[in-house]
């Protein structure tokens, strides 16, 4: 079967990039490469089977080739070299990938280059399997005791230096979440009792602070206890725990990453948000689950107070979103909302 491909991007270095991934796939046709975005809405009218569309021809939600891509029931892949952000509404819709330079305005075409070809080629290989393209977010399927298969098991937002009122307007605006939601805020011991109780009064969610033990009830967000570490695992009834450990090496308390990996250990499907922070804690992680194939979204480090903890993730490549503040609830909503069912590894 030939995959219909639509190409739009204005820059000859992103369109050499697109042309040279292309190339390399048998049977994919490529239907027009447009130079500007009225002529790509015209192209997209005909509903091929994946577009490719460079993410700086998007100028506003009314402009047409935007609600095209709103749309659109077939797969899109938005290319955000610069790392200029794409609307929470459309890259957290199903089925649009996005994928995102390093550096925010910056042009950065390294993780496009080997971003590309792994979603057309698994693309390809569920058109072949179930008649349609893949769109990287599956729908839930039955596994044991009726659970959904690949849905998501966890959220955990990573935060440092100036998280405390980032958070608070997040919190404020964020529907009661349907997933386990971790905030993991770099922060001493004696202060998170305190941080949980005034994100608590910021909105009508319910936010305590946790430590060792059984995690609270889905519906409420949990503060991991500052000052130490601890690893996520899944109890013999199915829930989530915390168990502390000991990190001698580890500056930040609680360590980002070893929840994150201690997560992907336990065999949980994960998602996490990297915000505004000093140091490199929560990049390890956070790339070992972009290598599974599992949501990570860091804030825009322009609009962070210290912005050493997403531009580490971004550095590695392991994002596959930069998100501004406002853009943050949007799409925390949608992994909390229960109805998010990701493709870890392209595997399920």
């Amino acid at each position: 079967m030939t995959t219909r491909v639509a190409v739009a991007t204005g820059s000859s270095y992103l369109s050499l990039v697109i042309r040279r991934t292309l190339g390399a796939l048998p049977r994919v046709e490529v239907l027009a490469e447009d130079r500007d975005a009225e002529r790509a809405a015209s192209t997209l009218e005909s509903n091929p089977d994946l577009a490719i569309v460079d993410a700086d021809l998007l100028t506003g939600e009314d402009q047409p080739l935007t609600r095209l891509l709103y749309r659109r029931s077939r797969p899109s892949i938005l290319l955000d070299p610069r790392a200029r952000g794409v609307a929470a509404g459309l890259a957290g819709r199903p089925g649009t990938f996005v994928l995102s330079g390093r550096h925010a305005g910056q042009l950065d075409l390294d993780p496009i280059e080997s971003g590309l070809r792994p979603l057309l080629d698994r693309a390809r290989r569920h058109s072949r399997r179930h008649g349609q393209v893949d769109t990287g977010v599956a729908p839930p399927q039955a596994g044991p005791a009726g659970r959904p298969r690949c849905s998501l098991d966890l959220v955990v937002v990573g935060v440092s230096t100036g998280g405390p009122p980032l958070l608070q307007r997040i919190v404020r605006d964020l529907a009661p979440p349907r997933v386990p939601m971790l905030i993991v805020q770099h922060m001493p011991e004696s202060h998170t009792a305190g941080f949980a109780a005034r994100l608590n009064e910021a909105g009508e969610r319910h936010v305590v602070e946790v430590a060792a033990g059984a995690l609270p009830p889905v519906g409420t967000i949990a503060v991991v206890r500052g000052g130490r570490d601890y690893r996520v695992l899944r109890r013999a009834d199915g829930g989530l725990a915390l168990r502390e450990v000991r990190l001698p090496e580890n500056s930040f308390h609680p360590s980002i990453d070893a929840i994150l990996a201690s997560a992907l250990d336990g065999g949980l499907t994960v998602a996490t948000a990297i915000l505004t922070g000093m140091g490199r804690d929560g990049a390890a992680g956070a790339a070992a689950l972009s290598r599974r194939g599992l949501p990570v979204v860091v804030q825009r480090p322009d609009t962070c107070a210290v912005a050493g903890m997403p531009q580490s993730v971004l550095d590695l490549g392991a994002a596959q979103r930069v998100c501004d503040p406002a853009d943050l609830v949007a799409t925390l909503d949608a992994w909390c909302s229960g109805k998010t069912a990701v493709v870890p590894g392209g595997d399920c």
